[in-house]
């Protein structure tokens, strides 16, 4: 071991060492390009090299959502949620790529999971899914992905179309805490007015430790004219294909990215974009699911 080396260590730095050699090794996440530790309680992100082209900084081509998103620390985080039991959310997963978490997802068969295509970073034998746990790291079943089908019209300046479907190489079991979200009908004529949204991540915008337990927040739907109209001042362009929610200082921000938007067992969104947290001038931004019922069950039957 060298000493001296240790020595030019900051106190925080030091501490992050040691517990390195007692957990065996540092885990560098590609996601955020630092790496985490349990301590019971948290995982505690510390920075490290940035792996490039793989950061979540950076989730869009168009610089005007990437300068509203720098205001987030990180991109998995519900923001002033509780705490909730696996069965309130058994359709939630979790996202992992190399290990570490990236993304919330969601399930919608036992083979089948349904995330955002910005979750989308590599190749499928990298990512892992976690599902019936309320922990990202521990517990309930964990399932590698065989096949990801990604929207051919995902457009990464605009945000359009981010949805990415994942077929997983074996089937989950159905269980308490582990079941599908149904899909919106097609006969359906108006959205519910409130949600959960759920997934793990930050209690708060200056956050540094990533929650270990799944969190929900309730947000309400907020209407597309209004929210156009906050966003044009941003520069940024709302479509048909998504949807605005928020609450009053509860926000899922910019995640958990690829994370539910339920009402009653029915999936109507999932988390593509957001502004700061719980930010009061921008609601956080969905994909709207019921515009892709078709493209999904296609891709279910032809994959």
């Amino acid at each position: 071991m060298n000493f001296t080396k240790i020595g030019s260590f900051s106190g925080i730095s030091l501490f992050a060492y040691l517990w390195i050699l007692v957990a065996g090794g540092q885990q560098k996440s590609p996601a955020w390009s630092g790496y985490y530790m349990d301590n019971g309680t948290h995982y505690l992100l510390y920075e490290g090299p940035r792996i490039k082209k793989q950061s979540f900084l950076n989730i869009s081509s168009n610089p005007a959502i990437n300068a509203l998103e720098a205001q987030d620390y990180l991109p998995t985080r519900i923001v002033n949620g509780k705490k909730i039991k696996c069965t309130r959310a058994p359709y939630q997963c979790a996202l992992l790529y190399d290990g570490e978490l990236i993304c919330g997802c969601v399930i919608i068969a036992r083979r089948w999971i349904i995330t955002a295509q910005h979750c989308k970073i590599g190749k499928p034998g990298r990512y892992t899914v976690r599902a019936g746990s309320t922990q990202q790291k521990r517990g309930g079943q964990l399932r590698r992905v065989q096949k990801t089908v990604c929207h051919r019209g995902y457009s990464e300046y605009t945000m359009k179309n981010d949805l990415c479907l994942m077929k997983l190489k074996s089937p989950l079991k159905l269980g308490r805490c582990v079941r599908r979200a149904r899909l919106p009908s097609r006969k359906m004529k108006r959205f519910p007015k409130c949600y959960l949204a759920s997934g793990w991540g930050l209690t708060s915008a200056n956050a540094q430790h990533t929650q270990r337990y799944l969190r929900g927040v309730v947000v309400c739907k907020v209407k597309r004219r209004k929210c156009r109209k906050a966003y044009r001042k941003a520069g940024i362009k709302i479509y048909k294909q998504m949807i605005c929610a928020k609450r009053k200082n509860r926000d899922t921000c910019s995640g958990d990215s690829g994370g539910p938007l339920v009402n009653n067992g029915v999936l109507y969104g999932i988390t593509s974009f957001g502004v700061g947290c719980a930010s009061e001038n921008y609601p956080g931004v969905y994909v709207n699911v019921f515009q892709y019922l078709l493209w999904i069950k296609k891709a279910l039957l032809n994959y």
